[in-house]
């Protein structure tokens, strides 16, 4: 079983305002002992080949990856080619699937709170999906992935575990062990995870920490559209 992190936003996303670099990124991922990473900014593949070949010197699987806006509504694509970042509908998403057997399309916090989460969206086109988020943000009291695991389980999809990484001290905090094939490729790891070969590793938040987290990502947005905040 190898430990994966499939839902990472770093320095250079589009949308969101990352403090990190991607080699910070890959060398905090490889003292958690991580195997496979996939940089899934927004909107746009961000995916330099130095970082590609750091992590591999590091033992790393670096995957591409997308997290791209069907009306407003977030949706991952790992192993995307560069017309991944022009799908604007579901048709549009269809349709690239069927031509790209090679990717994985994954429903990223489906039934959190707030515009982007696919919430309804998701069961209408569930045929298009190959896995779901459970997503590291919840605590005891609250959790949205409860309904998430029961719509897998009633689908039969793999359900993958991710910190949506955008702060670095939660990356190990929910994550999935993957069983897969050698040589560790792309390939080999998108079939292990469409064969449900995974397992969710995970610690809730507390109230306290999920508030502050809310608080840090609203700040860095306030920076990021008001520089002089």
């Amino acid at each position: 079983m190898i430990k994966v992190q499939l839902h990472i936003h770093i320095k250079g996303d589009p949308i969101d305002r990352i403090p990190y670099n991607w080699k910070t990124l890959i060398d905090h991922a490889h003292e958690k002992n991580f195997r496979v990473l996939s940089f899934t900014c927004h909107k746009h593949i961000v995916f330099p080949l130095k970082a590609k070949k750091y992590a591999q010197s590091l033992g790393i699987l670096l995957i591409k990856g997308i997290e791209i806006e069907i009306r407003k509504k977030h949706v991952i694509i790992l192993n995307p080619t560069k017309q991944a970042e022009h799908i604007r509908t579901f048709k549009d998403l269809k349709k690239y699937k069927a031509a790209h057997p090679q990717i994985l399309i994954m429903a990223p916090h489906p039934f959190h709170p707030g515009p982007v989460s696919l919430k309804k969206n998701l069961e209408k086109h569930i045929d298009l999906f190959d896995a779901l988020e459970f997503s590291f943000y919840y605590t005891g009291l609250k959790n949205p992935n409860l309904k998430t695991q029961a719509l897998a389980k009633k689908q039969g999809l793999p359900l993958i575990g991710t910190s949506d990484c955008h702060i670095l001290k939660y990356f190990n905090h929910t994550y999935t062990t993957i069983e897969t094939t050698e040589p560790l490729t792309t390939k080999n790891l998108i079939k292990a995870i469409k064969e449900n070969k995974v397992q969710i590793h995970t610690t809730s938040l507390s109230n306290i920490e999920a508030t502050k987290i809310v608080l840090t990502l609203l700040i860095r947005k306030l920076r990021k559209l008001l520089p002089v905040v």
